[in-house]
């Protein structure tokens, strides 16, 4: 029997995982989990919190939203993320240098910057893979290769000249839970633990809690133009400056008992999937939107902006309006929740994440990606790092 070629090492590093709970940080912990056993991988993950685990690495690092990170940025004319990004370099390079990735995989732009630029100073020939969620581009001059999660973005950059064999798509993966099962009784005790109301419908949107992006004022005065009595409309996300005077306004045109706004980690995010009715999100535009994939997994009616990243996320399972007009949301809410829950409906929505975005389907093109970006061609400058390199 013909020896087997060792597994392809991968290096996934993303300083959000574990301590920021939101989009691409949720994907590369969900990334991780899902990949690390596919044949073929040998994974490790460096991130910037919670336990220490086999392959699992804590960064140490200025946080985000810290005082020196501020003060840092502020002299400098940089974000704290940005001055974050900065302070896992090093102790990157000491893993590069120890682990010897052929590929590293990341979404923060920051920090790919200075793996791009210093790659001939740490040593090692990797390839940088970078996973476009944002998105970036269309052109991407500090990348070797390019993680596309939707065609609309792919497509865009190939219009752009840049060469397709550089480019995969290959969709956010999911873990799926067991398919959803309606339970009136389940849903009550969830709910008074939440603290939502038993009398009326529920409607969550997900997502950061601002008028920027996610628009989450479009959502509470949507919601504030249905006749009375009104749906319960429960924000849940990250929270900033910024989110304040969009909780104002809730609590404002919908009252304290017709609204509210929470973050809560990871891992409770599934109780209040399970007590709602609908899901909306009045993003105009999205990068994938794994919370499009988190409603539908827990069987929920999705009312989305007709967009085509939505539509190729989504496909049929959701109502898609024009986010962007006054009163066409308040009308697709009324139409959805007139519809009651059932078993058959909800596993339809479960099937269609499971058929197309589980980990164990999406496994194998994931492999596909990192072996493609393994054999890409280093740019010019860095080409003597593989004839020097070091067996492993």
């Amino acid at each position: 029997m013909a020896d087997q070629p060792p597994p392809l090492r991968v290096l996934f590093t993303c300083s959000g995982v574990d301590s920021y709970p939101r989009g691409f940080e949720s994907f590369f912990r969900e990334a991780f989990d899902g990949l690390k056993h596919a044949p073929g991988l040998h994974c490790l993950l460096l991130k910037g919190g919670g336990e220490r685990k086999p392959d699992e690495f804590i960064l140490p690092k200025l946080y985000r939203d810290g005082f020196a990170a501020k003060a840092i940025g502020r002299v400098f004319g940089r974000s704290g993320y940005s001055v974050e990004q900065g302070t896992t370099f090093l102790p990157v390079a000491r893993h590069i240098r120890r682990f010897r990735p052929q590929v590293i995989f990341f979404s923060d732009s920051n920090l790919g910057f200075l793996l791009f630029h210093l790659r001939r100073f740490i040593g090692v020939p990797y390839r940088l893979l970078y996973s476009n969620s944002g998105p970036g581009g269309p052109r991407f001059p500090r990348a070797d290769f390019i993680h596309q999660v939707a065609p609309l973005y792919m497509e865009q950059s190939i219009a752009a000249g840049e060469p397709p064999g550089r480019h995969m798509l290959v969709p956010f993966g999911i873990s799926t839970p067991p398919p959803p099962q309606f339970d009136a009784e389940k849903r009550r005790t969830i709910r008074s633990r939440l603290g939502m109301p038993l009398d009326r419908p529920v409607v969550l949107s997900v997502g950061w809690i601002s008028r920027q992006h996610k628009r989450m004022d479009y959502t509470i005065s949507e919601i504030a133009r249905m006749p009375t009595p009104r749906p319960f409309l429960q924000l849940l996300g990250a929270m900033d400056t910024n989110s304040a005077e969009v909780v104002e306004m809730g609590r404002r045109l919908l009252g304290p008992d017709g609204f509210a706004a929470s973050s809560v980690p990871y891992r409770d995010v599934a109780d209040y999937y399970r007590a709602a009715d609908a899901f909306v999100l009045a993003s105009l535009k999205e990068g994938f939107g794994r919370v499009y994939l988190e409603a539908l997994m827990h069987g929920l009616p999705v009312i989305a902006h007709d967009y085509p990243v939505m539509r190729y996320v989504l496909n049929s399972e959701a109502t898609f309006i024009d986010m962007a007009t006054p009163g066409a949301l308040s009308a697709a809410t009324a139409a959805t929740l007139a519809v009651p829950l059932d078993d058959r409906a909800m596993k339809k929505r479960w099937q269609s994440v499971y058929d197309r975005f589980d980990w164990r389907v999406l496994a194998p093109d994931y492999a596909r990606m990192f072996a493609a970006a393994a054999v890409w061609p280093l740019p010019a400058r860095d080409a003597h790092l593989d004839a020097n390199r070091h067996p492993v």
